[in-house]
């Protein structure tokens, strides 16, 4: 009785494990199908969150560009439709748009492709009119029936709207900018109204294809989780955000609706269920079939589940995270990373850094793209095996890198960037790479940590381009001096052209003195800006920009009309014969009529074609001889002088000195300040002149201030001085008062 009391009660003990195993089993796989379905929504908003700000940023971009389309047609001042309409053609014929067009506030369009048609009633010509830039909803074009969206920007006369700049897109490319690749490309999305009509569909091979209303496709759907189709109607009447699970076309679909801010449209991103549900689906199958081995699988069981669990979720974050190309972190883990770094308590001053490959591009084209990604891994592995704690990395997009470090001070990031460039060289040719590879780095040293990321990325970006466009230079840190210098130098640019055109460059003539007949024998011609607001800018200043944008080009030419204006009236009112010696840009030798330009102007004047010097600075003679010799000879064949400015400043060749067509050779200060005090230095000026007299050309000292100097370089045989000892930099009218 007893035995068979002990085997019912163990009996009983046993059906009760194996029940409240069976529960508790069934209760663990519901948790584990609901947290993969929230991990699933989370992830999901978040890539709806990046397709929204792309169709955002992209439909903001379009608009921006009609504005400035618009802002030219203003500027131009002239206000006929036709006009306007002659504005725009290069821009149609070169842009996206399926045709350009301009409307009057009538409705009356004329279009870039040559049709005329009214949009008076559509309602983005409405809003439009009403000063806002607009888009429109996706409508039939007039002329063929096709799907379209049409962007509309204000034309103003002064605070009045008096027509519009239209452009209409293909509805069919706005789908590209919902490509945002998700759940291994098994997601996708589109975009509709708030009432449900369809504005932009997808044709990926899980979505429902072209409908009208979504609305009345989810009226027909099994709703089975989430939002009702009574909340999901009234959230998007009321511009609200909401998720839920559908089944319609066979499929079982996951989605998360978010409201855009263009028009009353929403973005809807969707994943089919199944995608997700996998591990969901294997882990209840072990669980059932470990269910009939009772508690010896009991172990078994709940090692399997947190390995699944553990897969799914490695899973969800290498489609979230992980760079498809390199196998490493991308900028959103990056972001992650970074941000949880930086909010740690026992977070140190730390350090952004990005960088790029110098020369990328020829890479892959010389060796192929998959080359080119072997070169991307390759960095990846430095980087990975650099991080120390509390850093990280990411590939952000091509070959540009982030990375978040620690910052004890600038010297050692700086060592640390010069010691990856040197890993990253050593073990290039593993992966059959020849050439030496480099890398330009911003480092901006984070302040705020509680900053915006992109924001600081933006900071070591604009210091990385800076880096870029120096000479020599590899990185560079961004600082308030540097935040400055970039608000300065964008302020000159703004104003460059119309100080050009208001006549804010003066020229200014500094006197040269021949050493043989004691004569002034000429002059240079120098730049001036008077800005009306800051007074006179140093050219130190506004040069070194206009050569990066290249305006340098359109100010040598107004240099140049200056100089032969000036020698015309010289010879005009009698005034003795000399030169004037003008310095031209190393950014014209590349243009191919530059001769001829130079010929028109002079052409025009009429000079006396001896009396004008043209000078080329030796760094620009030497960046290219053989175009530097094609020039100087014609020059030279045409009447003119050629000089070589800066002479001894950089790394010139003596040897090829012979060689190039010049008359003049400016030797540069740096030989006489204060250097011709030792001996040594006296033989190689006395042996410079000596030589650039041999060679038949007439040497020029730039540079000098004290009679000493001038004494000195006579008894060396020097030809002429310029400095200020001889007289400093005036205006025309001081250099003709003093000369004449």
């Amino acid at each position: 009785m007893i035995v068979k009391s002990k085997k019912i009660k163990a009996s009983f003990i046993a059906i009760v494990t194996v029940v409240l195993f069976f529960a508790l089993s069934w209760y663990y796989v519901t948790l584990i199908d609901n947290a993969l379905k929230a991990q699933t929504f989370l992830y999901l908003s978040e890539v709806g969150t990046r397709g929204a700000a792309l169709v955002e940023s992209k439909v903001d971009n379009e608009l921006e560009n009609l504005e400035t389309t618009a802002r030219l047609i203003e500027a131009h001042g002239d206000y006929d439709q036709n006009a306007m309409l002659n504005l725009i053609t290069l821009q149609a014929s070169k842009g996206h748009y399926k045709r350009m067009g301009i409307a009057l506030l009538n409705g009356a369009v004329l279009t870039s492709d040559g049709l005329a048609y009214n949009i008076a009633e559509r309602p983005y010509f409405q809003e439009a009119v009403n000063g806002n830039a607009a888009i429109s909803d996706t409508i039939n074009d007039y002329t063929d029936d096709k799907p379209i969206n049409v962007y509309a920007v204000p034309i103003y006369r002064g605070t009045e709207v008096v027509g519009l700049v239209v452009a209409s897109v293909n509805t069919e490319d706005l789908k590209k900018y919902l490509e945002v690749e998700s759940f291994s490309g098994q997601g996708y999305s589109y975009i509709v109204k708030a009432n449900g009509d369809a504005v932009v569909t997808s044709t990926h091979a899980n979505s429902p294809g072209d409908f009208e209303n979504i609305l009345e496709l989810l009226k027909k759907a099994d709703l089975r989780d989430g939002d009702t189709f009574e909340t999901i109607a009234a959230n998007m009447a009321a511009g609200k955000s909401g998720s839920f699970t559908s089944f319609y076309g066979g499929m079982e679909r996951h989605t998360i609706y978010k409201p855009l801010a263009i028009n009353d449209w929403y973005m809807m991103t969707v994943v089919p269920t199944q995608v997700v549900s996998a591990q969901t689906t294997q882990i209840s199958r072990y669980s059932f079939s470990l269910i009939v081995a009772a508690l010896l699988a009991m172990t078994l069981l709940f090692v399997i589940i947190l390995i699944f669990q553990y897969r799914s979720k490695r899973r969800l974050e290498r489609v979230a995270y992980v760079d498809e190309v390199t196998g490493g972190n991308n900028w959103q883990k990056f972001k992650q990373e970074a941000t949880a770094i930086l909010e740690s308590k026992n977070c140190n001053q730390c350090a952004l850094l990005t960088f790029d490959i110098d020369r990328f591009r020829f890479i892959n084209e010389e060796y192929g793209h998959e080359k080119g990604d072997q070169v991307l891994r390759l960095v990846v592995g430095i980087l990975e095996k650099r991080m120390a704690k509390q850093e990280t990395y990411a590939r952000v997009s091509g070959d540009h890198f982030a990375i978040l470090c620690v910052c004890d001070d600038q010297d050692k990031i700086i060592r640390r960037i010069k010691e990856f460039i040197q890993i990253l060289n050593d073990r290039r040719e593993t992966i059959g790479i020849k050439e030496k590879l480099s890398c330009h780095f911003g480092i901006y040293i984070i302040e705020d940590k509680t900053g915006n990321l992109e924001k600081i990325r933006e900071k070591a970006n604009m210091a990385r381009i800076a880096a870029k466009t120096a000479e020599n230079q590899r990185w560079f840190f961004y600082s308030d001096a540097f935040r400055k210098k970039i608000g300065d130098e964008k302020e000159i640019i703004d104003q460059m052209e119309d100080a050009l055109e208001n006549q804010e460059f003066e020229m200014y003539l500094q006197p040269k003195y021949n050493l043989h007949t004691n004569r002034y024998c000429g002059c240079e011609a120098l730049v001036r800006w008077r800005n009306p607001h800051k007074g006179l800018i140093s050219p130190g200043e506004f040069i070194p920009i206009f050569e990066q944008t290249g305006f340098i080009k359109k100010l040598d030419m107004f240099m140049l009309e200056e100089v032969c204006r000036i020698l015309k009236r010289w010879e005009t009112d009698g005034y003795p014969e000399i030169s004037i010696s003008v310095n031209l840009s190393r950014k014209n030798l590349k243009q191919s009529d530059f001769v001829e330009r130079v010929l028109n102007i002079t052409n025009q004047y009429r000079i006396k074609r001896s009396n004008l010097e043209i000078e080329l600075t030796e760094s620009s003679i030497f960046e290219n001889v053989d175009r530097m010799i094609e020039i100087g000879e014609a020059f030279r064949l045409y009447g003119f002088k050629m000089a070589m400015d800066d002479f001894g400043s950089g790394y010139s060749s003596i040897n090829l000195l012979g060689n190039l067509p010049l008359d003049v050779i400016k030797m540069d200060q740096g030989f006489f300040n204060s250097h011709l005090k030792r001996e040594q230095n006296l033989i190689v000026v006395e042996s410079v002149i000596k030589m650039i007299k041999k060679l038949g050309m007439t040497v020029v000292a730039e540079g000098i201030e004290t009679e000493a100097e001038v004494d000195l370089l006579r008894s060396l045989g020097c030809d002429i001085i310029q400095g200020y000892y001889f007289g400093k930099p005036m205006t025309v009218f001081e250099f003709e008062e003093q000369i004449f």
